[in-house]
């Protein structure tokens, strides 16, 4: 089952009452008539997702250089996954990051990806976002923190595996740059070593973020919020596994100790999907 953009797309299932019981049964329902994108990485599909490569310290103060090496499509447990390794060989570290910029964005709606994280413990840092594909410099372009985990109060508290964060960025500039944050502890572990399903709802002016289809927050973007007009351009997608820096509160390599020398860390998204 391969990518993207079914708007009235009818299949011979849903026309044809002969289709099968078990056929029904054995594949998952997708509403053909809102599907915009999909992707289940059978493939790295170059035409929807680019590499990154940034240099340590790029942002945030993170201690791992991102390289399209550790950027790969591989099998788990059956499924045919988008895999992000974090690897360090002594003081250096390696990581991955994706994003759809200029191949895939979109505007209001909902999207949803399947991800297995790792355990963080202290200085894992994996997060599923978006930022406004408009060509403006952040945060006037505004940023979407769907999934974010290994903040360091949950390492502080103990709760590394159960302390979500979820957060909006938006301002006219550096100077001005606001940012609406909330965080709290799931009710069980999201690094249970199974997928879960993290969800963004966009409407005109709401955001709402759900794991495993339990609502989380809910953003008001509506004019009256005073950042409406950072929430209305179409949006691209991204993944990543960082390492260290200011939201772990690692920013020195001697500090961590969730990945010791010659240690792998994944992340794994088995599909994301926009409707």
């Amino acid at each position: 089952m391969r990518k993207l953009l079914a708007f009235l797309m009818i299949t011979t299932c849903f026309i044809q009452p002969a289709c099968s019981t078990e056929e029904k049964d054995t594949k998952p329902e997708v509403n053909q008539e809102t599907l915009r994108f999909m992707d289940d990485f059978d493939f790295f599909d170059e035409k929807a997702w680019t590499k990154e490569t940034h240099e340590p310290g790029w942002v945030n103060q993170e201690l791992q250089a991102y390289r399209p090496a550790n950027v790969t499509v591989g099998m788990d447990n059956g499924k045919s996954v988008l895999i992000l390794t974090a690897e360090r060989y002594g003081d250096k570290i390696y990581s991955g990051r994706v994003n759809s910029q200029g191949k895939f964005n979109f505007k209001y709606g909902r999207i949803e990806a399947s991800i297995k994280l790792p355990k963080t413990a202290n200085g894992l840092w994996p997060a599923f976002w978006m930022m406004g594909d408009n060509g403006k410099n952040w945060p006037a372009c505004g940023e979407i923190d769907i999934l974010e985990m290994g903040e360091r109060q949950g390492i502080l508290n103990g709760t590394t595996e159960t302390h979500y964060n979820t957060a909006i960025h938006y301002g006219s500039d550096m100077a001005s740059h606001r940012q609406e944050y909330y965080s709290a502890n799931f009710a069980h572990s999201l690094q249970d070593g199974q997928y879960h399903t993290y969800t963004l709802d966009w409407t005109e002016n709401k955001l709402t973020i759900s794991i495993d289809g339990i609502k989380f927050r809910t953003f008001d973007i509506s004019p009256l919020s005073g950042r409406h007009e950072y929430f209305q351009d179409p949006c691209f997608i991204l993944f990543n596994l960082a390492v260290g820096g200011a939201f772990p509160g690692i920013l020195d390599l001697n500090e961590l100790t969730a990945l010791k020398d010659g240690e792998k860390a994944h992340m794994y998204i088995d599909w994301v999907k926009v409707y």
